[in-house]
Formats: C-alpha cells, sequence, structure tokens
C-alpha cells in the first residue's frame, strides 16, 4: 500500500482487510496510554496525538511511519465499524472518485457512498484544521444525520 495508490485490485484490499484485526490490535496495545476504546471520544484521545507530533499534513506524511498511519485509518475505521455497524470497502471504478483505491467504511446498504468515509483522508485533514476534535465531530455528525434519517 503506497500513499499515492492505496490498491490496484479487490485481492489487494482483501488481503489488507484480513490483517485488520491483528494490525489494530497491536497498534492499540503500542498507543495503550491513549486509551484507545473505540468509542467516539477516543477519536480526540488520537487527534491530539497526530496534533502533538504533527503540525501539518506534509509533516505527518513526510515524518510518519507508514506503519502507524496504517494502524491509525484502521483505528478511524474500526470506529465506525464498531459504533455505527459500518463496513470496510474499497472504490476501484471510477478513477474520479475522491476516495478512489483508499479503504473506506461505509454503511452496509450504502451502494452508492453516499455516506462512504475516507479514514486516510479524516486524519490528513485534522492535520490542517488543527481544531482537536475534527474526527469526533464528523463522526458525531454523521451519527446524527443517520439518526434524523432512520438509517441506523
Amino acid at each position: 500500500m503506497s500513499r499515492k495508490q492505496f490498491f490496484s485490485s479487490e485481492d489487494q484490499f482483501q488481503e489488507w482487510l484480513f490483517f485488520q484485526s491483528d494490525v489494530v490490535e497491536q497498534f492499540i496495545n503500542e498507543f495503550d496510554h491513549l486509551n484507545l476504546d473505540f468509542s467516539p471520544e477516543s477519536l480526540i484521545r488520537l487527534e491530539q496525538w497526530i496534533l502533538d507530533r504533527h503540525p501539518s499534513p506534509q509533516a505527518l506524511m513526510n515524518n510518519e511511519k507508514a506503519e502507524i498511519v496504517d494502524g491509525m485509518l484502521r483505528y478511524v475505521g474500526q470506529v465506525y465499524v464498531k459504533q455505527l455497524k459500518w463496513k470496510w470497502d474499497v472504490e476501484l471504478n471510477d478513477q474520479s472518485y475522491v476516495f478512489y483505491s483508499m479503504p473506506l467504511v461505509k454503511p452496509r446498504d450504502d451502494e452508492h457512498n453516499l455516506y462512504a468515509e475516507s479514514p486516510f483522508s479524516q486524519i490528513v485533514a485534522s492535520t490542517d484544521r488543527r481544531s482537536g476534535d475534527y474526527m469526533y465531530r464528523l463522526f458525531m455528525n454523521i451519527k446524527e444525520d443517520m439518526e434524523d434519517n432512520n438509517l441506523l
């Protein structure tokens, strides 16, 4: 998985997904001081750690180990999977799609990617916005919208 293109095939994505639980468990153990418990609030703790280490999106991409970025994006996605019962997916058919080739999380019945989110994009955006709760607020806004539309 490179940072320019994440996946070039469904098989590559499925292989990445196969190791999900092991990689997330290892990430959580390595960052146990953040109390990563898959709660929406844990996104605030993770984001604060990211902001403390990375003053910009460029710093994140240039200075953080790929394994850590992968662990972070997997963790953020798993918050959606566990809290909202979403699933992982990847879009490999439409190269113009904003999240083309990136691992996505989305509702199980969201065939048109209306609610699809890229955890990687959220992490990068958080380093640009620097609010400290960007990922949490995004998650809560999505959850509220889905509740309002009887989708949860």
